[in-house]
């Protein structure tokens, strides 16, 4: 203002001065009183009072939180000793909007109800002086502040009296108008520009054409100036709502506030809310379709045939192709084995949907975090490693492979091929599966056993186009003694994972449990040994070896089913010395943050998904990244689902995601990015870079 000329620096001046003296001039446009519900006072009493204003067309005063201008009305109350006044009861208010100007607040009369009590020890045959000075600010081209000096004067009886009826009916009319507590749970996800409140059919029950506006307490979170849009969602409605930008803009970890639901007819409901808002994901906008969740189905169950519990299957079956003389039959066994993997992915997706019908949260690997499924697996795989060594033959190295095309025997050999690659596979997240597990968790049940066939089918697709393509098999080496060491060496990969499973067991039961595990080992290892033994025995003797191969599976069965999961469940969170120095990983611990403006990188994460521990070793525990986390502040997350945790599986649901790996990264504005399954260094310095 120094800057303006002298004459113009008293030119507004003057125009201030004028415009002050016009609103002095003008009449208020608010007039108040104050109401008791009861024409008498009682000790220990609470006595409902009613600030009553009445507002001129075209003006009007403000609710508790005003908007983006404003200040809300307000009473103070100069009352007797030993008085005490409650909180205004805020009815639903009004939205006013002026241009790019948002406000909350009411036009034409406002009831604001307080609830006023008596002292116990208050002498009956006194009178009580109640006064209070109420303001406010009310607008229209101008605002004006006004302020009214109120005062009751209440006798004190013994015992309350009966309100006079109609003061008892407009305490009624005001009551009926008064936001109630929500007795159903509304969603709230927030991104960097919106707020979406999704209400269950039950907010919106009995209204036509129902709409809805959302006005929350706490200032500087929804955009008041900005339109409010409604969108029905199956049998519920969702609001749309455009956040507030700038330095002041926040996001509480509770959004509170006032729903007000309004049909056709004037129907209309209140109720109070509170709600968490969770992460409106931006890469999870714009949802794949059907088709694109097939086609990633199918590919990510390709790739599961690279993972080390099913590559040794994989490939006794592609080298069985190579000695094999019989096309057409080597067509059928391929055709048994993938119909041996479909029929289990079908099983399991029908299991899923069972489970999710009745209500339990679950995701792909569900099964892992169970005790005794994680040790029959390692017994199983470890079986087989042996069978491969040589130390029993099943029927599932490559004589079985190759020498039984000519029987019914061998097809059936091969669905159960198919079903042991199947179980084998489900430890396994490969690339491409995370969206279209996401896609199966939330669609309809046919779409969702679709998506599990497909997965199916790219698991036996290399088996299958290998039968149907003759030129395939001849570019493997021809028949030697060198299939007898390969199929040897394929004992390596299995006994490997039998090695990660019992790692996994261990990080699910106490320690005195997991010995249980390896004695369970050490069963199954007699078991095959004197089956194996005994094949070349006499009758009687195969007899016995069979006796005693079953004693020693039945032992290992018994300890298996010993096995109980653990009090503690934060393996998964521990870092080695060179790691990540994470924290447990928490809903309300992530909201925290957000609400502090931290960047946060969330790494959801299990001990039985492979992918996870690889790319912690090779990626997140490079130098690389850990210094580019502390330079920039970021608190690292990690939540453990090795076993079953209620609030990890809902957050992943809420990302679309039925599985681990998850990988997000939250800037200080607390917008999420969701990472792929893949890491690399690259990748993950981009996002950070951005944020």
């Amino acid at each position: 203002m120094r800057r303006l000329p002298p004459f113009f620096t008293a030119l507004l001046f003057a125009a201030i001065a004028l415009t002050n003296a016009a609103a002095a001039a003008l009449p208020d446009p608010v007039k108040a009183q104050l109401v008791a519900e009861r024409s008498a006072l009682a000790p220990g009493a609470t006595l409902a009072v009613d600030l009553h204003l009445q507002i001129a067309p075209g003006w009007h005063i403000y609710w508790r939180n005003p908007g983006d201008s404003g200040l809300p009305t307000a009473i103070a109350w100069r009352l007797p000793p030993g008085f005490r006044a409650g909180a205004i009861e805020w009815p639903p208010p009004h939205h006013f909007v002026a241009g790019t100007i948002g406000n909350y607040g009411y036009a034409g009369l406002a009831d604001l109800l307080v609830p006023i009590i008596a002292p116990k020890g208050l002498r009956p045959g006194a009178a009580a002086h109640l006064a209070a000075t109420a303001s406010w600010l009310v607008c229209s081209q101008i605002c004006i502040p006004g302020t009214a000096q109120l005062a009751l004067d209440l006798p004190v009886l013994a015992a309350p009296v009966a309100p006079d009826p109609a003061v008892s009916a407009r305490f009624a009319a005001i009551r009926e108008r008064l936001p109630q507590a929500a007795d159903f749970v509304v969603r709230a996800e927030a991104s960097r520009e919106l707020l979406r409140l999704s209400l269950p059919p039950a907010a919106i029950a009995g209204i036509a054409a129902p709409t809805a506006s959302f006005f929350p307490l706490a200032p500087d979170i929804v955009d008041a100036a900005a339109a409010i849009t409604s969108e029905r969602r199956g049998d519920g409605l969702d609001i749309v709502l455009k956040r507030v930008t700038g330095p002041t803009a926040h996001l509480p970890t509770t959004l509170a506030g006032v729903l007000v639901v309004r049909g056709s007819g004037g129907a209309e409901r209140a109720y109070t809310i509170a709600a968490r808002p969770q992460a409106m994901p931006a890469a999870a906008a714009p949802e794949i379709g059907w088709a694109e969740a097939l086609l990633l189905a199918f590919v990510g169950g390709g790739l599961l045939n690279l993972m080390p519990c099913v590559f040794p299957v994989l490939a006794l079956k592609l080298l069985g192709f190579t000695i094999s003389v019989h096309r057409a039959e080597e067509r059928r066994h391929a055709m048994a084995y993938a119909a041996g993997i479909i029929v289990s992915f079908a099983a399991l997706g029908g299991l899923l949907l069972l489970l999710r019908a009745g209500g339990d949260a679950i995701g792909w690997g569900f099964q892992l975090q169970s005790p005794i499924v994680v040790g029959l697996l390692a017994y199983l795989l470890f079986a087989l490693g042996l069978s491969l060594s040589g130390v029993a033959d099943f029927g599932v190295g490559l004589g079985g492979i190759g020498s039984r095309f000519a029987d019914r025997a061998g097809l059936a050999g091969a669905f159960a091929t198919g079903v042991l690659a199947a179980v084998v596979a489900t430890p396994c997240t490969a690339p491409f599966m995370g969206a279209a597990l996401g896609f199966a968790l939330i669609a309809p049940a046919p779409l969702a056993v679709a998506v599990m066939l497909a997965l199916g089918a790219g698991l036996a697709a290399p088996v299958v186009l290998a039968a149907a393509v003759p030129g395939l098999a001849r570019l493997l080496p021809r028949p030697g003694s060198w299939m007898l060491w390969f199929k040897q060496l394929l004992a390596f990969p299995l006994y490997a994972s039998v090695a990660w499973l019992v790692w996994v067991l261990m990080q699910e039961v106490a320690p005195a449990t997991s010995f249980l595990a390896l004695l369970g080992l050490v069963a199954v290892g007699f078991a095959v040994w004197v089956y194996g033994r005994s094949r070349a025995a006499t009758p009687t003797g195969r007899r016995v070896g069979v006796g005693f191969a079953a004693v020693g599976m039945a032992a290992a069965l018994t300890l298996v089913a010993m096995l109980t999961p653990s009090g503690e469940n934060a393996a998964a969170v521990r870092s080695g010395p060179h790691g990540i120095a994470y924290q447990p990983f928490a809903p309300a611990r992530l909201d925290a943050l957000l609400a502090a403006h931290k960047p946060v990188f969330v790494n959801l994460t299990a001990a039985w998904c492979i992918t996870c521990l690889l790319n912690e070793r090779t990626t997140l525990d490079s130098v690389t990244v850990r210094r580019a986390f502390a330079a920039r502040g970021i608190v690292a997350l990690k939540g453990d689902w090795t076993r079953q945790d209620p609030q990890i599986t809902d957050f992943l649901q809420q990302f679309g995601r039925s599985g681990v790996p998850l990988y997000l990264f939250y800037s200080v504005r607390g917008t999420p990015t969701i990472l792929p399954q893949i890491l690399t260094e690259r990748e993950i310095l981009a996002v950070v870079d951005r944020g």
